[in-house]
Parts: C-alpha cells; structure tokens; sequence
C-alpha cells in the first residue's frame, strides 16, 4: 500500500508545482475570502491532486497493470482514500508555511491564521467531494468523470451559499436556531469531534461502494 501512495505522488511532480502555486495565489488574490481562504485553497489543492494522479491511472492503463499483480483490490481501493489525507496534510503544510513566510517578510495583505474550525471545514469539504467522486472513479474510470468532476468541484462551491440560504428560509430559520442552541455550550474540541465522527462514516461507508464497485468492473 506504501508504494501505492508514493506512486501517485512522484508520478504528478509537476502537478505538486501548480498545486502549491494555487494555494499562494488564493493567499494573495483572493482577499475578500477572509477566513475561508485556507478551505478554498486546500480543497482546490487537493482535489487537484486527485484528479491527476486518477488521469494518469487512465491514461497509462494502470489498473489494468495492478490488477496482474498480487494485490488486492481492497489495498488499491484504500491507497487512493490515504492518498487523499496525505495530499490534505501536505496542502495544509504549504499554507503554513506560506502564511509564515508572507508575515515574516511584512506584504500588505491579510493574513488569516488556521483555526481548529477552517481546519475541519476544509476536511469535510475534502473528504465530501472525495467520497463522492472516488466510487464513480473506480466504478467507470476518469474519462468518464470529466463532466462529474466539473459539477462536483464548482457545484461545490455555489451549493454551500444556495443550502445555508435554503436554511435559513426554512421556517425562519428554525432549523439553524435550534442547531446552534444546541451547539452553543459545547466545545469547539467536542463539536470537531462529533464532525470528524461522522466524516469517518461516511468515506467508510464510501470506500465500500468504491471498493464493490471496483470488483465488479471489467478490464
């Protein structure tokens, strides 16, 4: 599985460049994202990623390579989903790093720190559209993800704001008003736990059909 992981890593060298060029460009040009920058960036970052080292796959037939070794399918399937927290961890590295160099060296810009609650809001993000889009990878493979993946990456982004509106119309916004009455006691630590739970159930419950899906395809 180790070696899985460091395959989709050295064979988008080039790819890390543009990634970590992404992050900084949404650091210094996209201001008015205030403290959303760290999300938008690592969720761009990441599934930019993914999305790579899944054309590559498709282009040099590499499942059809892997599936004449002794591997099971199950360490495939669960390589890409490790994959994806390593890209999430580099990405959050990056924007540290970025973030300390920037205010060391005293640009004009505002730099937000990262919180315990950008940093889950980007995992969630992440993890949602990755959990999303890896069954239908494995299921019919890149080629014919390309329009998913469109709708998934900038539906992404214009959902949010039309769901918290929907939200907050909805009786009033009773349904956010009891949310929050429930949430205000509680500790940030207690409420990231309670998310990170059930990020956890749902990628399980996303590798299954990944990996269903996968044995069931044809090569």
């Amino acid at each position: 599985m180790y070696n899985l992981v460091i395959k989709d890593i050295l064979v988008q060298k080039k790819q890390f460049v543009f990634a970590f060029a992404y992050i900084l460009l949404i650091i210094f040009a996209f201001q008015g994202l205030g403290e959303a920058k760290f999300a938008a960036g690592i969720v761009a970052f990441t599934y930019m990623l993914v999305m790579t080292s899944c054309a590559y796959e498709d282009k040099n037939k590499a499942d059809v390579m892997l599936n004449c070794l002794p591997l099971k399918k199950s360490t495939i399937v669960l390589a890409k989903y490790i994959s994806v927290f390593l890209y999430f961890v580099l990405g959050t590295a990056a924007y540290l790093i970025f973030q300390y160099i920037i205010g060391s060296m005293g640009f004009s810009i505002e730099i937000y720190p990262l919180t315990l609650e950008n940093f889950v809001g980007g995992l969630v993000a992440v993890s949602l559209l990755s959990g999303i889009y890896l069954p239908v990878f494995f299921k019919v493979g890149y080629m014919k993800t390309k329009i998913l993946n469109f709708i998934l990456f900038f539906g992404f982004f214009f959902g949010i704001s039309f769901l918290i509106g929907i939200l907050k119309d909805y009786q009033d916004g009773a349904l956010l008003k009891n949310i929050t009455e429930f949430l205000q006691y509680k500790s940030g630590a207690f409420i990231a736990a309670i998310i990170l739970a059930l990020v956890f159930v749902f990628l399980s419950i996303s590798y299954y059909i990944s990996l269903k899906l996968y044995k069931s395809r044809e090569f």
